[in-house]
């Protein structure tokens, strides 16, 4: 239980994984929930100030998708920005993060849903082989291209911050090429 002071807010956590929340008189249940992030949102400082009561909780995987850079982000000086698209045979890594349900409308807000993203609810696979719904940011139709050295360094540093092999951030994250036909460095 935590008791904060202010708003007088009074906080605990159910045993089915629901918080419970009183301010000023109203009680309001919140959902925890799973966010799948495999692009800047790794990054455990930005996810820290974006959603400040979210929890990481390991590595995982997506199967059936594949890690690319497309579109362009006014953040990020219109440069590429990370997406998954369907691929067959394929996997994307990145972290699997505990959130409730306005952690996920902040990140609504940051991934510019439903202008920019789509998002689904999809099964993600953990380091221990346990399967997890979880919200993932995704979106179709764009065209393939390079991020901004500041974000893919962003999203390097996520994946490290959650534990991705030193192998899949080489190989997707820091030496991506669109096509998937060969690495090369920019």
């Amino acid at each position: 239980m935590r008791i904060c002071r202010g708003s007088t807010s009074i906080d605990s956590h159910l045993s089915d994984g629901r918080v419970e929340i009183q301010k000023e008189g109203e009680l309001k249940l919140i959902e925890k929930v799973f966010y799948f992030a495999y692009g800047s949102n790794m990054n455990h400082a930005q996810m820290n100030k974006r959603c400040p009561s979210s929890k990481f909780i390991k590595p995982g995987y997506l199967n059936n998708y594949k890690f690319i850079y497309d579109g362009q982000s006014k953040r990020w000086d219109k440069k590429a920005v990370a997406n998954v698209v369907y691929s067959d045979g394929c996997q994307v890594w990145g972290g699997l993060f505990e959130i409730n349900e306005d952690n996920l409308a902040a990140l609504d807000c940051y991934e510019g849903y439903p202008a920019s993203y789509d998002k689904e609810m999809l099964e993600v696979q953990d380091t221990d082989g346990n399967k997890h719904k979880a919200w993932v940011y995704l979106r179709t139709g764009e065209k393939p291209g390079t991020p901004s050295e500041k974000y893919r360094r962003k999203v390097k540093d996520g994946a490290k911050d959650c534990g991705l092999s030193c192998d899949y951030i080489e190989k997707n994250i820091i030496f991506f090429l669109g096509n998937r036909t060969s690495y090369t460095k920019e």
